[in-house]
């Protein structure tokens, strides 16, 4: 069973699902076992339900109750905690990250920059959006749900030629830092036809490394919105269990999604 889940950790998720400290020093990844401040239990009732419960004066966008739906979802595959991510928090997140790669020395050099731009979220393009992050007890991993008004194809469609890029020519590079050197390999997670645009798992590290974490990015769109369910944990993403899990969420948070 997975250790207790700091609020630091969390917070580093909060702000940065998509990579998780990709770049950044020896950051615990988040494994949840208690609901932390901020957080509330959810139920799967129907698939527009809101997971936070707000009040019924609330009025939700299409990017809000697309996210509600894939939580809705995530309540029925077991996820019973959430949180929604507001105010400041949701503020950063539509901010492009700052450059952050500092001493870390990637190998091949030219895998850098490509590293570096997979730190992207539908957010970005600064649009109507909402996120909420889930978890549960029994399960050592941290999902998030992010739905976004597309506002900037270019920059969907680069995000896109990244992934792809990592895929291929930097699907196995070698990252130093200090003292620390880690491998970072990519996959392309286990799909049906279709369930994804842009699909990718990554793993930085071996088993009891300091920078040791895994992370599973699944992105979708449909009309004028674009969805993204990310998974991220120290070990255990490969299974396919989780890619599955991560397309019907996503399925189910576009269904909201014109």
């Amino acid at each position: 069973m997975a250790a207790r889940t700091k609020m630091g950790a969390l917070r580093t998720l909060a702000l940065s699902m998509s990579m998780g400290l990709l770049l950044a020093g020896c950051a615990g990844s988040p494994q949840a076992v208690e609901l932390p401040e901020g957080h509330a239990p959810v139920t799967g009732g129907s698939a527009a339900a809101s997971p936070a419960a707000p009040s019924a004066a609330t009025e939700l966008d299409v990017s809000g109750l697309s996210v509600a739906s894939g939580i809705s979802m995530a309540a029925r595959l077991g996820f019973d905690q959430a949180r929604v991510i507001s105010g400041t928090e949701l503020a950063d997140l539509k901010k492009s990250p700052e450059e952050n790669r500092g001493s870390v020395a990637v190998l091949p050099t030219q895998c850098g920059d490509v590293i570096e731009s997979l730190n992207w979220s539908p957010l970005q393009m600064g649009g109507e959006g909402a996120r909420t992050d889930f978890l549960t007890e029994k399960i050592a991993a941290t999902g998030s749900v992010e739905v976004a008004e597309i506002t900037d194809k270019a920059a969907l469609e680069a995000h896109y030629a990244t992934v792809l890029a990592m895929l291929t020519e930097c699907k196995s590079v070698t990252m130093h830092q200090e003292t620390e050197t880690v491998p970072f390999k990519t996959s392309k997670p286990q799909l049906k036809a279709g369930a994804a645009d842009s699909a990718i798992a990554w793993t930085r590290g071996t088993p009891g490394q300091g920078m040791r974490q895994q992370a599973l990015v699944l992105i979708k769109s449909k009309g004028d919105h674009v969805a993204m369910v990310s998974f991220i944990a120290a070990d255990g993403l490969e299974a396919p269990e989780f890619s599955q899990m991560a397309a019907e969420i996503l399925n189910a948070a576009l269904a909201q999604a014109g």
